[in-house]
């Protein structure tokens, strides 16, 4: 059980200063582990260079965060925010209870572009990527794991780079394990670098970092303002992650049917957009929405579809098509935020960037006892149920919300 959770909002990057400033009096210097995420949209480097400084170093604390997307722009309790709002999520814990852990582990290179600006002086050098304490796990490979009991892991939480695949294959040796993970927010434009994680005085741009919890943990996971465009389907031939037939139909042609007769007003040539937000459902025994897959590619012609995940829903799942409109932002009620929870949001940088700020220059709130961290890139949810990657699923589609309670 965390310390303390909370999550800051704020139009003022000082008063985010200040609230860090307020944390490290009443925390610092206790032996405790902190995990934060900062919004990378604070406008000015040397605001946000300052913020990172001071979250990293609190006296004998352990650090593990990363640079998140915006939050801005959502509704929170009814209370809309401007997207301009910075944001600020920390929970400290007690470090007998927790352990770190940075993995090493690749997945598929990435192009660099950008410049870097943050962090350090012009006559600064640029950080140095050096080995982490003795007290942290270091997860080089899946043979890694063998070096720590999975018997006393109960739970991972962690921020990853944008391609995870490497540490997804090495949860096969965790099973019965909850994980929960936030591709952090890209920030190639921001500090140089395509993701921004951090590890104690450590800056990373590869791999992940995390947390291992020794207690038992459960998952929870929602999807806000969608709705069911298609009657219940099965799968009845999936490939990786392409839906190759639904009941031994074309999955292409019966989506491009569903949005005719919803009545939505996507075309067959625009219906893939990025702001028209399809995807495909996978149900739970009960009917309920367990899984969301974003649709990224459909042929009409050989019908096949791709989503935005390792692996497609397995042969005989029941699935539906859902839709999110395309002007819809994450509308949140505290209700659904889970409390003493880990929080993370999916949500669209294209829909906040046509959004306006208002007048509340002196805007302020804080969520108590709630972690809440979003990304435009997603998050992965992980849950031991026989599927292949060891039941990893990919939610990118804006407005899915995951809880690591």
């Amino acid at each position: 059980m965390a310390l303390h959770l909370s999550t800051y909002f704020s139009r003022s990057p000082i008063r985010l200063l200040s609230r860090i400033n307020t944390l490290a009096k009443q925390y610092a210097g206790h032996d405790l582990t902190l995990l934060f995420a900062l919004s990378s949209n604070i406008p000015d480097p040397e605001h946000l260079g300052k913020a990172v400084n001071e979250l990293t170093r609190f006296d004998r604390t352990r650090t593990v965060g990363c640079l998140s997307g915006r939050l801005g722009g959502t509704t929170i309790s009814e209370v809309k925010m401007d997207q301009d709002v910075v944001s600020l999520a920390v929970a400290f814990m007690d470090s007998g209870m927790v352990r770190p852990f940075r993995s090493t582990i690749p997945g598929r290179d990435e192009a660099q572009v950008g410049r870097w600006h943050a962090f350090r002086k012009k006559d600064e050098p640029e950080p140095v990527e050096v080995p982490l304490d003795d007290d942290t796990l270091v997860w080089g490979d899946e043979r890694a794991l063998n070096f720590y009991s999975p018997s006393h892991i109960q739970g991972v939480l962690y921020f990853s780079d944008l391609k995870p695949e490497g540490l997804l294959s090495s949860f096969t040796h965790l099973p019965n394990v909850n994980k929960l993970g936030l591709i952090a927010s890209s920030t190639p434009f921001v500090t140089g670098r395509p993701v921004t994680l951090f590890q104690n005085h450590e800056i990373f741009s590869s791999g992940a970092v995390g947390l291992v919890f020794e207690r038992k943990t459960c998952l929870a996971v929602d999807f806000l303002d969608v709705t069911k465009i298609s009657p219940v389907m099965t799968v009845t031939k999936s490939e990786g992650n392409m839906v190759n037939s639904l009941d031994n139909k074309n999955p292409t042609q019966l989506l491009l049917s569903a949005i005719k007769q919803s009545g939505l007003k996507a075309h067959a040539s625009d219906w893939l957009k990025e702001e028209e937000q399809f995807s495909l459902a996978a149900l739970s025994s009960s009917g309920k929405v367990d899984r969301v897959y974003k649709i990224t590619a459909g042929d009409p012609s050989r019908g096949s579809i791709s989503l935005d995940s390792p692996y497609a829903p397995t042969l005989g799942t029941q699935v539906q098509f859902l839709h999110r409109p395309s002007s819809s932002l994450p509308n949140l009620a505290l209700s659904q935020l889970h409390r003493s929870a880990f929080n993370f949001l999916t949500v669209s940088e294209e829909v906040y960037a046509s959004s306006r700020p208002n007048s509340q220059e002196d805007f302020e709130l804080v969520l108590e006892n709630t972690f809440l961290a979003s990304s435009e890139n997603g998050f992965v949810l992980g849950r031991d149920e026989g599927e292949k990657n060891g039941g990893n699923v990919k939610c990118s589609l804006a407005g899915s919300l995951g809880s690591f309670i």
